[in-house]
């Protein structure tokens, strides 16, 4: 029973007030941070409490976030706000979840606005923040932005959110359609937009596309098998190694694959957008990527920069290759590690990134085009010259690309050398732009084939195209054959049918027959690793 003591209501009253002061002292602003390439939601909870003037970050902070404090101070006071001398406690939950970047730098810098009752708590309730902020206040941008606006878009509709995030991420941002969105430039103005309840939905003008590289398979002389080649891989997204002495065209002709590779449909744009986002790697006057990614590293490239790692995973280059074309020229010259690192991307399309903290998954399907030279000096097979390699250094050259890893590139090409004359002529037969109608024409194909927009034939399960690839009885028993007598493995078994399913949609046929199937057979690597 409470007692009628008026001391015991003084001590209620003074509860009651302090307990309306905590409430005021007390913020909680939604944020979202990216783990991987997905997004996930966060809240930033700031505690603005008596005490000596101590800044607090809790919740698995970096070093990046610890470092928030000086930011924000320095923004703060550059703004024309006070900072408060009191003891600011930051929480950001979920707690047990590891939080790195500079994004959290504006909901906090908002949080001790709120918590010292600066801004409305109502006036954020329907907000989701992420920036980081200058010492002079003024909001730059982040990574993943991206990918935070697809997970926000999911409850969009539901809840109505708005998107804070600064003004350079608007064109990634805007991606995402029926999200809305504020881009203030700096904190003061994101203040006085909510101090009047009312946030300016940014326009986001149409970013402006670098020029197209100014090369063409036209440029390219000769080398008419390799150019077929090229336009298999392309309409089929096949793995392809180029094989060939010093100066014959390999990488002149592999730089030329972009010209004729199809556009990218819509959801693959987002996934490659999203990822080079959180790389760190998007060109903010474009917004999105629109070309397929070609990626072509220098032979010195660690495993971690290949597929990716580090104690904070990033995207490697097989990721930021997705839905695109990685080369690696002089491919034997790469560590043997390093290449057998390849394997279980190039099956899977995907790298699987454990850390003691988290596992992620970065998405990883892209095709693999290489070149190399055929023995050390170079010249092994090149009419005009002697090679003056010994057979045991041709053998153990070769060595340094693995059975199974060769096993998985579809298309193997030798380059021979170019007579002089052939250079001088003007003629350098189809352009990119003839050829990449044939290859847009054969993913059309695919398209409907499989109905994805994403899938080609380099994907489709072997078991189904032998069932519904609609293989004649001749191309079916010549496949057979040359399966025992060339002892094809499973995997190579199936690659050949994919191969010859693509040349069929290049022909537009709609059934693979054995000529198809015999050009395909052609491009396995027996001639090639086998020294014959």
């Amino acid at each position: 029973m409470r007692s009628s003591d008026p001391s015991h209501r003084r001590n209620d009253a003074d509860a009651h007030a302090y307990g309306c002061n905590l409430a005021v002292m007390l913020a909680a602003i939604r944020s979202a941070a990216v783990l991987g390439i997905d997004a996930y939601n966060v809240t930033v909870e700031v505690d603005v409490a008596l005490g000596l003037p101590q800044w607090v970050i809790v919740g698995l902070p970096a070093s990046a976030v610890k470092e928030s404090r000086e930011r924000v101070s320095a923004a703060l006071i550059n703004a024309g706000f006070t900072v408060p001398s009191r003891r600011i406690t930051v929480n950001l939950a979920p707690a047990d979840v590891r939080k790195e970047g500079t994004a959290f730098d504006l909901p906090i810098a908002l949080g001790v606005l709120v918590g010292t009752g600066v801004v409305d708590a109502a006036a954020v309730e329907r907000c989701v923040v992420v920036g980081e902020l200058g010492l002079d206040a003024s909001i730059r941008p982040v990574r993943g932005a991206l990918s935070i606006a697809r997970k926000l878009a999911a409850t969009a509709a539901k809840n109505s959110w708005t998107l804070v995030l600064p003004p350079a991420n608007v064109p990634e941002a805007s991606l995402v359609r029926g999200l809305a969105l504020a881009a203030p430039s700096s904190l003061g103005e994101l203040v006085s937009w909510l101090r009047v309840g009312k946030c300016p939905v940014p326009v986001s003008e149409p970013g402006v596309l670098p020029p197209l590289d100014l090369l063409d398979l036209a440029d390219v002389a000769g080398q008419e098998g390799a150019k077929r080649a090229l336009a298999i891989a392309a309409a089929g997204s096949h793995g392809l190694l180029l094989v060939g002495p010093p100066g014959a065209g390999k990488t002149m002709l592999a730089r030329r694959l972009p010209t004729i590779l199809p556009a990218l449909t819509n959801a693959e744009a987002l996934e490659v957008t999203a990822i080079h986002s959180v790389a760190g790697m998007l060109d903010a006057a474009a917004g999105a990527v629109t070309r397929r990614p070609f990626r072509a590293p220098h032979h010195s490239i660690s495993t971690a920069g290949l597929v990716g790692g580090g104690s904070s995973p990033r995207p490697g280059e097989v990721s930021l290759a997705h839905n695109g074309v990685l080369f690696l020229d002089e491919l034997l010259e790469f560590p043997r590690s390093v290449l057998e690192a390849l394997r279980q991307p190039m099956e899977d399309g995907s790298v699987t990134i454990s850390r003691a903290h988290a596992s992620l998954k970065f998405p990883a399907r892209f095709a693999l085009t290489a070149a190399m030279n055929p023995c050390l000096c170079g010249f092994l097979g090149d009419p005009s010259r002697v090679c003056v390699c010994a057979a045991a250094e041709v053998v153990k050259y070769r060595a340094r690309l693995s059975g199974p890893l060769a096993d998985r590139i579809d298309l193997h090409v030798q380059v021979p050398p170019i007579a002089l004359e052939r250079l001088s002529t003007t003629d350098g037969g189809e352009p990119s732009s003839s050829v990449r109608v044939c290859v847009e024409q054969a993913r059309t194909r695919q398209r409907v084939r499989y109905k994805n927009e994403r899938e080609c034939n380099a994907r489709a399960p072997g078991r189904w195209l032998e069932r519904h690839g609609c293989l004649e009885p001749d191309a079916r028993s010549l496949l057979t054959i040359a399966g025992e007598r060339l002892h094809l493995s499973a995997r190579a078994f199936h690659r050949v049918l994919r191969v010859a399913r693509t040349i069929a949609d290049l022909a537009e046929s709609d059934v693979v027959a054995s000529v198809h199937v015999g050009e395909a057979l052609g491009y396995r690597p027996r001639a090639v690793l086998a020294g014959e």
